[in-house]
């Protein structure tokens, strides 16, 4: 694990923090009971959060890149559901097969892998979806992106090899946490807004 990548990763994952505060502050929110128009423009506005934060990635180089936008698909399929997920799957994934490169096809399977296991997450976990612990959202953030790591097997296996030694230790140790954070936020802002409604 080299300085660099400790900071490239940490700098993505403080843009998508910062992108998720702005979001709270345009008053959106993850209630079960939202309007198909509601969530349409859930989805188009975490597909836009994807797309800020995939232009500013870690680049390793050959088209293979880094950025956090499982945290924040597998979030999105977590708290939002399945039509904003899948917005935000079609938009990142288009920019990610636009972008090309020799990690385009891993690109996508992490895309839809994130939003997939969000999305199964919800479902298994529905019961503790309104207050999941940070050990649950940490948890979800290890398996998301444990099956990250495992999509670098799609590189030709020398450039997988050289990938997996240099991200798979700071992905685990920062991405989890990111995961945990980022899900935290949504579930304070939640609290706060209905503390507000009553």
């Amino acid at each position: 694990m080299n300085y660099s990548s400790v900071i490239g990763l940490v700098n993505n994952a403080a843009l998508l923090l910062a992108l998720c505060l702005l979001y709270d502050m345009l008053g959106l929110r993850f209630q079960d009971r939202k309007s198909l128009i509601q969530q349409f423009l859930t989805g188009i506005v975490l597909g836009a959060i994807g797309l800020v934060i995939m232009s500013d990635p870690w680049d390793l180089g050959q088209g293979v890149v880094f950025d956090t936008r499982s945290v924040l698909l597998v979030i999105s399929g977590f708290f939002f559901g399945t039509i904003p997920v899948v917005l935000a799957v079609l938009m990142t994934g288009i920019f990610r097969f636009v972008m090309g490169g020799a990690g385009v096809w891993t690109g996508l399977g992490v895309i839809v892998t994130s939003g997939a296991i969000g999305l199964l997450w919800r479902y298994y976990r529905r019961n503790t979806m309104q207050n999941p612990s940070i050990g649950d959202l940490y948890l979800l953030g290890i398996v998301v992106h444990v099956a990250m790591l495992g999509w670098m097997f799609l590189l030709p296996w020398q450039v997988a090899i050289e990938v997996l030694s240099k991200i798979s230790l700071p992905v685990m140790l920062i991405y989890p946490v990111a995961t945990a954070i980022l899900g935290n936020l949504m579930i304070v802002s939640e609290k706060r807004r209905q503390a507000q409604a009553e």
